[in-house]
């Protein structure tokens, strides 16, 4: 976990950071691609939002032996309908109608920052009491979208088990556990292989994803393409719209995730109460073969967040390889 960060976004108290790990989405799973490829939520909380609901486990599983631990009473979760807050007197540049002033500028720096930047980069950042999205110019474009891809498939199983309509064992949410702990495909490949199919793609567009598509004749979460605009409406509907264990139990594990992935690529929300959500898809070509590429692709996801939710430039991370498959 990175530490705290500090006072941003006109007030807002010191903020914890979570990265949701998904693992070499910043080397585009080596060997199986020569590009780079950077899939990417943020995922930054305060202190004082609303509190998880106690015994949300139960409500998903009762006998996991990796659910939601009763310690999670004491972790906030994101306001499904966070309150605006008033803006510093900061002149507007109107780039991002809806936003205050200050978002407005700091979209404009990362859109100054992003200009030269090799590849394609796709973002969008929501202000989620006052509704303003910002999308770039490629927030529609369709990119490679590996690991977060457990995300979506972890609500879809999640809700169809709280639905009755499959019944996930204490194995199969050690599995989900690892999956979205330190991304393991294996685990994810052992879910998919047992509850999922093609019929995945019709249920994930209740998400919001609806240019996500599959790549491959067998369907598989690791072969599908999205957009950062996908992203974006995915964690919007675990926030705002999943049922409320199906989400307290996902912001838990988003906020509790293996040392060795936090530092590549996340899936989330920032600010009091959850208000603002970010979306970052990166494709650096060929370059991603290379540590020089992984750790290029790494920091530059990591000023985007910066730029956003803190105003200025950060130190460049010290990205680690998973030790998982």
């Amino acid at each position: 976990m990175m530490a705290g960060l500090p006072a941003i976004l006109g007030g807002v108290p010191e903020q914890r950071v979570t990265l949701f790990p998904a693992r070499q989405l910043c080397a585009a799973k080596r060997g199986r691609a020569v590009r780079l490829l950077c899939c990417a939520l943020v995922v930054l909380t305060v202190a004082s939002c609303d509190s998880l609901a106690a015994g949300a486990t139960n409500r998903l599983n009762n006998a996991s032996t990796k659910a939601l631990p009763s310690s999670a009473a004491a972790s906030p979760s994101p306001s499904p309908s966070p309150k605006p807050d008033p803006s510093p007197t900061v002149a507007c540049n109107g780039i991002a109608p809806g936003f205050s002033c200050v978002m407005q500028q700091r979209i404009a720096r990362v859109q100054k920052y992003l200009a030269s930047a090799p590849g394609s980069i796709g973002f969008v950042v929501e202000d989620r009491a006052t509704r303003a999205v910002y999308h770039s110019a490629k927030a529609y474009q369709d990119y490679p979208a590996a690991s977060t891809m457990k995300l979506a498939m972890a609500t879809d199983l999640l809700e169809r088990n709280l639905a009755g309509n499959i019944h996930l064992t204490s194995n199969d949410m050690d599995l989900l556990y690892n999956a979205l702990y330190t991304s393991n495909d294996n685990d994810a490949n052992a879910l998919w292989n047992e509850y999922e199919d093609g019929s995945f793609l019709d249920r994930i567009r209740a998400f919001g994803m609806s240019s996500a598509r599959f790549t491959t004749n067998v369907p598989n979460w690791g072969f599908m393409y999205c957009s950062a605009a996908d992203l974006n409406n995915l964690i919007n509907y675990v926030i705002r719209d999943a049922p409320s264990s199906v989400r307290d139990y996902l912001v838990y594990r988003l906020r509790h995730v293996s040392a060795i992935d936090q530092q590549c690529n996340t899936v989330g929300f920032a600010g009091p109460s959850g208000r603002y959500t970010l979306a970052i898809m990166y494709e650096l070509g060929g370059a991603g073969s290379s540590d020089a590429g992984f750790n290029y692709g790494t920091n530059k996801l990591t000023q985007i967040a910066s730029l956003l939710f803190q105003g200025h430039y950060t130190a460049a991370p010290t990205p680690q390889a998973s030790a998982v498959p």
